[in-house]
């Protein structure tokens, strides 16, 4: 307990110095980051855990970790290119090619 109470202080010692707001709310702002990566590994393994299940939950556990991937593909974006720069040689056109054109992928063919 003393430990998280030396850490609370010496994350809210720089903030105080800054801003005029309540300690708890300097603290709480300076903790939101972790604690929101802690609640989204959370959830991403209860996804994980139950996907593996069958029925309604499993079913809605493997469409949350396949509409999360997506989100973080597009958000990790490149740079969109042409048709012409991705297409496999024999002017083969699959997911791998269309991925290329959005950015999401890099072409190795």
């Amino acid at each position: 307990m003393k430990r998280i109470l030396l850490a609370l202080a010496l994350v809210a010692s720089p903030i105080l110095a800054e801003e005029s707001k309540p300690i708890a709310t300097q603290v709480g702002d300076a903790m939101r980051p972790a604690a929101e990566a802690y609640g989204k590994a959370v959830s991403r393994w209860t996804d994980e855990f139950f996907a593996g299940s069958k029925g309604m939950l499993g079913d809605a556990a493997r469409a949350n970790l396949k509409a999360r991937d997506q989100r973080e593909r597009e958000a990790n974006r490149g740079v969109r290119r042409t048709m012409k720069e991705c297409i496999k040689p024999g002017n083969i056109i699959d997911d791998d090619v269309k991925e290329c054109i959005e950015g999401l992928r890099v072409r190795e063919w």
